[in-house]
C-alpha cells in the first residue's frame, strides 16, 4: 500500500529555506530596492512614500517571480519523477521553490500589515493566505509537487505587470514604445502561463480524480482543487482587467495617430 497523509512524517527540513527567503526579501525591500532604485532610477526619490513602499514590493516581486519561474522551469524539463508521480513524488527542488514562495509571501504580508493603511488590500491577503495553505503542504509532506510546479510557472507573467507600474511611475507615456511592447508582452505571457494553461491543468487534475494515488491524499484533495478554483477565478478576473487596460491605451493610441494624420493632412492643404 502506497504512502498516505496520515503515513506522511512531518518533515519541517525545509522551513529554514522559508525563513530565510523571507529574511532576503525583507532586505531587499529595506535596504536593496531603495539603493539601486535611486541610484539606477532618480526619479525614485521624488515618489510619494505610498508609491516608494509599493515600488520596493515590486522590486522584490520581481526578483521571487524570476528565480521561482526559472526552477519551476527546470523540474519541468529534468525531474520526470513529477510527471510520472505527479501526486506522491518527492521533489527536493519543488519543495524548496515552495519554501521560497512561502517565504517570500510571509514577508510580503508583513510588509502590507505594517503599511497596511497605505497599500494594504484585503485581496492581497485572500490571495497570499489561499496560496501559502496550498505550498505549506507541499513544502511540508513533499505531495502535488506536479501541480505546485505547474501553478508557480505562472510566475512568469508576473515581471512585466510590474516593469508595467515601474513605468507608469516613471511618467513614461502610455503610447511610448516602451510601454506598448512591455503591455503586449504582459498581455501575452499572462494569457499563456495564467489562461491558456488551465484546460492543460483541469485536464490533469480530473485524470487522477479518483485514483488510488488521490483517495489517499485525504483532505489535502481539497487542495488541488478548491484552492486552484479560487487562484483561477483570480487570475481570470485580473485578465479581464488587463484586457481593459489594453483597450484603453490602443484608443489612446489610435486618438493619438488619428490627430497626427489630421495635421499632416491640414499642413499639406495648407502648402
Amino acid at each position: 500500500m502506497g504512502r498516505t497523509i496520515d503515513t506522511v512524517t512531518f518533515d519541517p527540513s525545509y522551513y529554514p529555506a522559508a525563513v530565510v527567503s523571507c529574511m532576503v526579501f525583507l532586505y531587499l525591500y529595506k535596504y536593496t530596492s531603495p539603493n539601486l532604485s535611486s541610484k539606477f532610477a532618480p526619479k525614485y526619490t521624488s515618489l510619494t512614500e505610498v508609491e516608494q513602499i509599493d515600488w520596493n514590493t515590486r522590486f522584490n516581486s520581481t526578483i521571487h517571480a524570476t528565480f521561482v519561474s526559472c526552477m519551476c522551469v527546470y523540474s519541468l524539463i529534468y525531474d520526470e519523477d513529477i510527471s510520472k508521480e505527479p501526486i506522491w513524488a518527492d521533489s527536493p527542488m519543488v519543495r524548496t521553490s515552495c519554501a521560497i514562495v512561502v517565504g517570500y509571501m510571509t514577508c510580503d504580508i508583513l510588509i502590507m500589515t505594517i503599511h497596511y493603511k497605505k497599500i494594504g488590500e484585503a485581496f492581497y491577503f485572500f490571495h497570499h493566505g489561499a496560496s501559502m495553505y496550498a505550498y505549506f503542504y507541499v513544502m511540508t509532506y513533499g505531495v502535488l509537487p506536479y501541480f505546485a510546479n505547474f501553478r508557480l510557472m505562472a510566475e512568469f507573467s508576473t515581471p512585466f505587470v510590474n516593469q508595467r507600474w515601474f513605468l507608469d511611475k516613471l511618467k513614461y507615456s502610455k503610447t511610448s514604445k516602451i510601454f506598448m511592447l512591455n503591455g503586449l508582452a504582459m498581455t501575452i505571457t499572462f494569457f499563456f502561463v495564467r489562461i491558456a494553461v488551465m484546460p492543460t491543468y483541469w485536464k490533469r487534475v480530473y485524470s487522477v480524480i479518483g485514483t488510488e494515488s488521490f483517495k489517499r491524499l485525504g483532505h489535502i484533495s481539497l487542495v488541488l482543487v478548491i484552492t486552484c478554483f479560487i487562484l483561477d477565478s483570480i487570475n481570470l478576473f485580473w485578465f479581464y482587467k488587463m484586457c481593459q487596460g489594453v483597450k484603453r491605451v490602443l484608443k489612446i493610441y489610435a486618438k493619438k495617430n488619428m490627430e497626427l494624420m489630421n495635421n499632416h493632412v491640414s499642413i499639406e492643404k495648407e502648402e
